[in-house]
C-alpha cells in the first residue's frame, strides 16, 4: 500500500493543468540551498530584487521540459546578480539521493535548489505553506512581496524572459552574462506515434518535406536558419540567403524539397556583442515518394529446406518500410517488447521503397519455434502506419545446445558476454572464484546457476563488480535445446589484473553533444585502436564499439532510451570513463 501511495502521490504532482499557488502574497523562510547558500527570501525581495522559483522534483516529466529554458533565462537575466533571483524547490528530493546529483548535473542547474534535507526550512513544507497543486509550477514575486503570477509555462527561454519583463512593468531587463558560446542546436524532429508510444527514437521525415528543432541557448541573441544540398554553407551564405528566427527554441518545416535527396539545415548563432557565433549543421535526407493515404505492407512467407524467404509488397501510399524476423514469444510477451522491435526495425539504416525479399538460411534460425516477420512503413507525409506480422516456423531436429562465454575483466569487475548457438532455446550463466568453483564442483554449481530465474534465449551481457584484484575466477555457462536436453559446459578460467596493469588514460576526451539525442562524436588525443562500450545505469552493456581511429569518433545513440549511461574507452591496458545523457 505504501508504494501505491507514493505513486498516486507521484502522479497528483504530474498533473499539471491545475498547477499553481493560490497566494496573492510570498510568505517568507530561510533555508540552506543544495550548494550550501544560505537563502532569506525576504532579504533578497528587501534588496530590490524579484525572485522567480521553480517548485519540481526530479522525475516529473514536464519539468525535465522547461528546466532548460529557466536555466537559459537566467543566464539572459544576470545569473542571480540582474533584476531576478532564480532558485528551484523541491517537495520530494533529498540531499541523500542520487536524483537530486543527477538532476543538477543533467541539466546543469547554476541557481540554488532546495529539497527535503536542506538546513531550514525544508522544500516540503515551503511547497505545503505556499499551497502548491502540482509541479512543475513557475510563481514570480515581486520585491514588494506580492507574487505577479502564480504560474507559467514557459514556451522558451525567450517567451519565459519577455514574461518576466511584461508583468514587472519593465522592471526586469535583460544583462546577459556568463561566458558561454553562442550555440543553436539543430536536431531532427522525434514524433510520437500511435503504433509507437512516445516515438522514441523515431525520426521524422517525409517526401518532400523536413522537419528539424531549433533550440538556442542563453548567448544567443539572434539567429538565421537556412536548408541546402550543399554541405559548405559559410556564415555569410546563412545569414545573407536564410530566414532570421523568431524565436529561440521551435520546430520548422522544410516544404517543396526534392524526394530521396539529401540535405543540410544549418543554424547560425548571433551573439548579444552582435558578432557570429557557432555555426550548426545537421545532415537529412527526404524519403521516397507516397501520399497521404495509410502505409501497408503485404508480407508473403515461404519456409523450403534451405531458405526462408519473406516478400514484402508496399501499397502506393507507402513511401518506404522496413522489415525483419523476430521470435514469436519475445513479440508478443509486451507492448514494450514489440514496440522495442519496431523501434530497433525503423533505426536499422535500411529502408526499402519497392518490393522486397528477404532471404535467410535455416541453419541461422533455431528450429521448431515460433517467429514473426514483422514489416512498418511510412507514407509520404512521414507517418507510420500498423505493423504487418507473418508468423512460421522452421521445422528440424533438436541439436546440441551450447553457449559461448566472452570473458572483459578489469581490477575489480568484469563483463561476460554469453552467446547462445542455433539449438539453444534457454541459457544461463554465472560467475564464481577459483576456490568456490575447486571446493563445490562443475555439477552443483550448474545446477545452482539452472535455478537463478534467470532465463536467457539471445546474446546477453552482465557486469560483475566490486571484484578482488589479481584473484582466479571462473565463468560457467549452461543450455538446453527444444528437447530439454542440457548440452556441454561452458567453462572460462581468468585471473583480474592487479589495480597497476590497468591504468586510467591521461587524454582530454570531448564528447559531443552531452546531452546527445541521435549522435555524438568523441574526440581525444590517442590515436590507433580503442574499445568504447555504452553502458546503462544497471551496468548492463548496452552498445559496443571498435574504434580504429580514437581521434575522432562516432556514434549512433538513436537506439538508446532516454536517460544516463556511462562511456568506457579501453585501449590496452588503459581505461577511461565517462558520463552521456541521452534526452
Amino acid at each position: 500500500m505504501k508504494k501505491f501511495l507514493s505513486f498516486a502521490f507521484a502522479l497528483l504532482l504530474s498533473i499539471s493543468v491545475s498547477a499553481q499557488t493560490t497566494l496573492t502574497e510570498a510568505v517568507n523562510f530561510t533555508s540552506t540551498a543544495h550548494n550550501g547558500e544560505e537563502i532569506d527570501l525576504f532579504e533578497i525581495l528587501d534588496g530590490g530584487q524579484y525572485v522567480l522559483i521553480d517548485f519540481f522534483f526530479s522525475t516529473c516529466g514536464p519539468c525535465k521540459e522547461y528546466a532548460p529554458r529557466i536555466v537559459d533565462a537566467y543566464y539572459k537575466l544576470g545569473c542571480n546578480e540582474g533584476d531576478v533571483y532564480f532558485m528551484e524547490i523541491s517537495p520530494t528530493d533529498t540531499y541523500a539521493s542520487y536524483s537530486t546529483d543527477q538532476w543538477i548535473n543533467t541539466y546543469n542547474i547554476p541557481y540554488p535548489t532546495i529539497h527535503t534535507k536542506t538546513g531550514g526550512t525544508t522544500g516540503d513544507v515551503i511547497y505545503e505553506t505556499y499551497n502548491i497543486a502540482a509541479c512543475p509550477t513557475l510563481i514570480l514575486i515581486a520585491p514588494d512581496r506580492s507574487i505577479l503570477f502564480q504560474d507559467y509555462k514557459p514556451t522558451s527561454a525567450n517567451d519565459l524572459v519577455n514574461k518576466l519583463i511584461e508583468v514587472s512593468d519593465g522592471n526586469i531587463s535583460e544583462n546577459f552574462c556568463g561566458d558561454q558560446e553562442p550555440i543553436v542546436s539543430v536536431a531532427k524532429v522525434k514524433k510520437d506515434n500511435f503504433y509507437i508510444p512516445d516515438g522514441v527514437g523515431v525520426i521524422y521525415e517525409a517526401s518532400t518535406k523536413v522537419f528539424v528543432d531549433f533550440r538556442a541557448n542563453a548567448a544567443v541573441k539572434d539567429f538565421y536558419y537556412t536548408i541546402s544540398e550543399s554541405a559548405n554553407l559559410t556564415s555569410e551564405d546563412i545569414i545573407a540567403n536564410g530566414t532570421k528566427a523568431e524565436g529561440t527554441e521551435f520546430s520548422h518545416t522544410f516544404e517543396g524539397l526534392k524526394e530521396l535527396t539529401t540535405y543540410f539545415v544549418y543554424a547560425q548563432a548571433i551573439g548579444y556583442d552582435d558578432a557570429n557565433g557557432n555555426k550548426s549543421v545537421i545532415e537529412t535526407k527526404t524519403i521516397c515518394p507516397g501520399d497521404n493515404g495509410e502505409a501497408e505492407i503485404q508480407l508473403e512467407v515461404m519456409v523450403t529446406d534451405t531458405h526462408v524467404n519473406a516478400t514484402a509488397k508496399p501499397n502506393e501510399s507507402t513511401a518506404d518500410y522496413h522489415f525483419g524476423f523476430v521470435k514469436k514469444e519475445f513479440y508478443d510477451e509486451s507492448e514494450e517488447n514489440s514496440y522495442k522491435f519496431l523501434i530497433s526495425l525503423i533505426n536499422d539504416d535500411y529502408p526499402l521503397c519497392d518490393r522486397d525479399t528477404y532471404v535467410v538460411e535455416t541453419e541461422n534460425i533455431p528450429g521448431n519455434v515460433p517467429y514473426y516477420v514483422v514489416a512498418i512503413g511510412r507514407n509520404g507525409e512521414g507517418e507510420w502506419g500498423a505493423p504487418t506480422v507473418e508468423e512460421f516456423v522452421v521445422e528440424k531436429e533438436a541439436g546440441p545446445a551450447e553457449v559461448a562465454l566472452d570473458v572483459k575483466a578489469m581490477p575489480t569487475e568484469v563483463t561476460i558476454t554469453a552467446t547462445p548457438n542455433i539449438h539453444a532455446v534457454e541459457f544461463h550463466f554465472g560467475l564464481v572464484t577459483k576456490a568456490v568453483f575447486d571446493g563445490t564442483g562443475v555439477e552443483s554449481l550448474i545446477q545452482q546457476i539452472r535455478n537463478d530465474g534467470y532465463p536467457a534465449s539471445e546474446q546477453t551481457s552482465a557486469t560483475w563488480t566490486e571484484l578482488t584484484p589479481e584473484t582466479a575466477y571462473v565463468a560457467l555457462g549452461t543450455a538446453k535445446n527444444l528437447n530439454n536436453e542440457w548440452g556441454e559446459t561452458s567453462i572460462v578460467h581468468f585471473t583480474t589484473p592487479s589495480l597497476d596493469a590497468l591504468t586510467e588514460i591521461e587524454a582530454n576526451f570531448n564528447i559531443y553533444p552531452n546531452p546527445a539525442q541521435s549522435m555524438i562524436n568523441i574526440e581525444s588525443s590517442l590515436n590507433g585502436k580503442a574499445q568504447i562500450n555504452i553502458f546503462d545505469m544497471t551496468g548492463r552493456c548496452v552498445k559496443e564499439i571498435s574504434a580504429n581511429d580514437m581521434s575522432k569518433v562516432s556514434v549512433n545513440v538513436e537506439d538508446l532510451n532516454k536517460g544516463v549511461y556511462f562511456i568506457s574507452i579501453q585501449q590496452d591496458n588503459s581505461y577511461n570513463i565517462q558520463k552521456l545523457v541521452i534526452e
